[in-house]
């Protein structure tokens, strides 16, 4: 790439083609021509210079109004912009919230997932405590009764030993009853512990789930707040993109003025050069028609000079001029 651009700089450069100037020739004019020629210049200058001010007059008038219609759509422009930084923030704001309310499901959802356990082996235990008492029959402490009455009877009561083996059997059963009794307890204390842990697990997800509700609120402010901002941006950038449009219209007002100013500063020189050509000729007329006049009072100069010797000041100037008197 280097050696591409040494070679480049080392190119030598195309001379530029030099244009002839142009020599415009402007015909001699009698004094007569002279003078119309000149005032027709001059009125025609006058009259371009007078349509540049109506041009830049009209100009003037499309900038000053245009300043005010670029001056309320960058303002509106501006609004925009102030807008949607503050809705990009809303935004953020929003996400972050439904970021940590989705954190907050899933532990909620963990703990739901617990609970449910916690439910089912409550359940089970339920069952099986049911299942216990419709063993048992009766409360602890009326089985212990039955139970040592009969046994008090079978230990010291003379009965008959069909009456006995009676009462060992009830014994059997009354043990039996009891026992089932004290397992139903202890389940029922299982299931009480059991429900303390899922109280504990359900009221944290109480929590959570206020928690959630009120994340959920303000997300949905947010996001309406946002939604009121980007309706408004809307609006906003609607009303300036019509005073950009209006903008555009003027500026397209202006491009053939512009266009007129070119052409009428490209005219002028050339008859402001005119006019120089002829006002030339027009001195150069004035100063032979001098030379004319001077012609003729030097020779009346120089007739009263021979005659008597005595001269006017304008007189004496004009034969010291041409040499006719040496100081």
């Amino acid at each position: 790439m280097a050696d591409d651009i040494q070679g480049e700089a080392q190119m030598p450069e195309k001379e530029p083609v030099q244009q002839e100037p142009v020599i415009k020739i402007f015909p001699r004019l009698s004094e007569r021509e002279l003078k119309e020629k000149i005032n027709l210049l001059r009125q025609q200058l006058e009259q371009k210079e007078r349509e540049l001010k109506s041009i830049f007059k009209e100009i003037s008038l499309y900038a000053d109004n245009g300043d005010e219609l670029k001056a309320r759509r960058d303002g509106l422009n501006a609004r925009v912009k102030e807008l949607s930084i503050k809705a990009a923030e809303l935004r953020k704001k929003r996400d972050e919230t439904n970021a940590r309310i989705s954190e907050l499901k899933s532990v909620r959802d963990g703990l739901k997932g617990r609970g449910k356990k916690f439910s089912e082996k409550i359940e089970g235990l339920k069952k099986t405590r049911d299942e216990l008492n419709m063993t048992a029959r009766g409360r602890l402490e009326s089985l212990d009764k039955a139970y040592s009455d009969e046994l008090n009877l079978f230990l010291t009561a003379d009965i008959p030993l069909e009456h006995e083996i009676n009462i060992f059997n009830r014994l059997i059963e009354l043990s039996k009853r009891i026992g089932a009794t004290k397992k139903a307890n202890e389940v029922h204390a299982e299931i009480s512990v059991e429900y303390s842990r899922a109280k504990e697990i359900y009221t944290d997800m109480d929590s959570l789930h206020a928690q959630i509700q009120t994340l959920a609120q303000e997300s949905q402010n947010y996001h309406e707040e946002m939604i009121a901002l980007y309706d408004e941006i809307d609006v906003t950038r609607k009303e300036a993109d019509s005073f950009h449009s209006q903008l555009t219209e003027k500026y397209k007002g202006i491009a053939p003025l512009r266009k007129k100013i070119n052409a009428l500063k490209a005219e002028m020189p050339k008859l402001r050069e005119e006019l120089g050509v002829y006002l030339d000729q027009m001195k150069d007329l004035a100063l032979v028609r001098e030379e004319k006049k001077n012609e003729g009072k030097r020779e009346k100069a120089k007739e009263k000079f021979n005659k008597n010797g005595r001269l006017s000041l304008d007189e004496f100037r004009i034969l010291v001029e041409h040499d006719d008197i040496k100081l």
